[in-house]
């Protein structure tokens, strides 16, 4: 068994998959199909690896920017929330030692166990004040939050996700180089679908298919409407990375 400190830290680090996830998913699937728009135009080698380096670094910047200012909205309302109820413990003790009663009664403790637990912990402020914010708003303490991981985090894996199907644009011939690109990006989305599983628990193989099955119904959905809105529009729409 993990020392407390050190398992609660665990599940922090494991609470960035969420960032890691996003990032890298998008940073796949939106290189891959700037990648193909811009061979099917006929563009060079250079064009393509310039082009593509720029979507990436640029994809990186913003995913990242709108994962901290995100994150740091929710935490600020979060940390909000838990200053208005410490000073609502301290102006209504007897309200909020009733609410965490109440909380704990409902999990199953008798209520006179309740109330002796209730008053020991009234004894320490900090105890009771964080207990009940757990307890009875649900609020817990771990930092899943932190703006600035949660950015690099997203700005990392958006990279990586973006990296791996360019770099058969730079080193093999390019009329295998999309084949290449397709393969690597659905090789990714299968792994990062069965990391997920090994950390929630769940079936590795089974957890690959499902991230992988969704990433590419969601792709299809893109360019289904992108091509019906052409076919409509009777004009060709600009390939959006």
């Amino acid at each position: 068994m993990l020392p407390t400190e050190a398992k609660r830290k665990q599940i922090e680090a494991k609470g960035r998959i969420r960032e890691f996830v996003f990032g890298i998913q998008d940073g796949l699937i939106s290189t891959v199909g700037l990648l193909a728009g811009m061979q099917a135009a006929g563009s060079s080698r250079f064009v393509i690896l310039m082009a593509g380096t720029a979507a990436v670094c640029s994809g990186a910047f913003s995913m990242s920017a709108g994962a901290y200012l995100s994150s740091k909205a929710e935490k600020e309302i979060f940390d909000h929330e838990l200053e208005k109820e410490a000073k609502f413990i301290e102006q209504e003790p007897y309200m909020a030692q009733e609410g965490l009663l109440d909380a704990l009664h409902r999990e199953g403790l008798a209520r006179e166990a309740c109330y002796r637990i209730v008053k020991l912990l009234h004894e320490q402020k900090s105890v009771f004040v964080a207990t009940f914010q757990e307890k009875v708003l649900g609020l817990g303490s771990a930092d899943v939050n932190n703006p600035v991981k949660g950015a690099l985090v997203m700005a990392l894996s958006f990279i990586v996700g973006g990296v791996l199907p360019l770099a058969p644009f730079a080193f093999i011939p390019l009329q295998w180089a999309l084949v290449t690109a397709v393969l690597f990006t659905g090789a990714a989305l299968f792994a990062v679908g069965m990391f997920k599983g090994k950390l929630s628990g769940q079936s590795l193989g089974r957890s690959g298919l499902e991230f992988l099955s969704i990433a590419l119904i969601a792709t299809g959905l893109g360019y289904a409407v992108g091509f019906l809105l052409e076919r409509f529009a009777g004009t060709p729409l600009p390939v959006v990375g």
